[in-house]
């Protein structure tokens, strides 16, 4: 059986309360055999980290994320680098920019954005970006305060974002998105993201894939992801799983 590796999941969401257990039973049973459960304040971060000491194969990003931003208390940044002392902790975030949604001012938002990064730089790990319709911004921020390592998460940005990331060796993580009909560009920047920098992941709870489109999302609905970008990379589902594997323990420094 293939080996998948789910690189951002919410395993840590109320959608999960109750069954976080017998969901990742489910995807192990498909094939998921590791994921990165993601904090996005402070409270999922901690749960996250609960459900890392509990079930077998997961690991923690710890952070605040733009839409969570706002109500964060006063010290968060101490918290998160207590709590990134956990053996689990392996990537700071979400965290990012979100002009799709109202997620608080922009200079706010990016703000925090940069001072997450500096603390995963000062700690040595990855950040996990959040980004959506942010694409000016961002690319300012790779000038000027660039994380030292990095997965661009749900990958809906430009080729000019993803071609900026790739060339500082971050990775692009595609979503169950590559896989509905009307994603026509984000499946044009997914053919071609370099192979050493690809990643897939569920964002589960949400944007089930196709032909679950609709559904809460699994993390054992990642194979359909999988299969999906493989056919547009027009390559095989196996090779796809153990490259993008590779590349997740890699960008996470997980060893063993």
């Amino acid at each position: 059986m293939m080996r998948l590796f789910d690189s951002h999941l919410h395993l840590n969401h109320p959608a999960f309360q109750g069954r976080e257990e017998s969901a990742w039973s489910e995807a192990q049973a498909a094939g998921v055999s590791e994921g990165v459960v993601i904090g996005y304040d402070l409270e999922s971060s901690r749960r996250a980290i609960e459900l890392a000491d509990q079930l077998p194969g997961l690991y923690v990003s710890i952070g605040v994320s733009p839409h969570e931003i706002l109500a964060a208390p006063t010290g968060y940044l101490e918290e998160l680098e207590r709590l990134a002392g956990h053996p689990r902790v392996v990537a700071i975030g979400e965290c990012g920019l979100e002009y799709h949604y109202p997620a608080g001012p922009k200079e706010t938002q990016i703000e925090h954005f940069i001072r997450q990064i500096e603390l995963a730089n000062r700690l040595n790990k990855a950040v996990v970006i959040h980004l959506r319709e942010a694409d000016e911004d961002f690319l300012k921020i790779l000038e000027a305060r660039p994380p030292g390592s990095a997965i661009l998460h749900c990958f809906t940005a430009s080729r000019e974002v993803m071609e900026a990331a790739v060339a500082r060796g971050y990775c692009v993580s595609f979503s169950g998105i590559v896989t509905f009909k009307n994603a026509r560009d984000v499946q044009a920047i997914a053919a071609v993201v370099p192979s050493p920098n690809l990643l897939i992941e569920t964002d589960a709870p949400y944007l089930a894939p196709v032909p679950s489109r609709g559904k809460l999302c699994e993390p054992a609905m990642l194979p359909a992801t999988l299969r999906r970008l493989a056919d547009l990379r027009d390559t095989r589902a196996e090779t796809l799983a153990e490259q993008t594997r590779e590349n997740a323990r890699r960008v996470f420094q997980i060893s063993g």
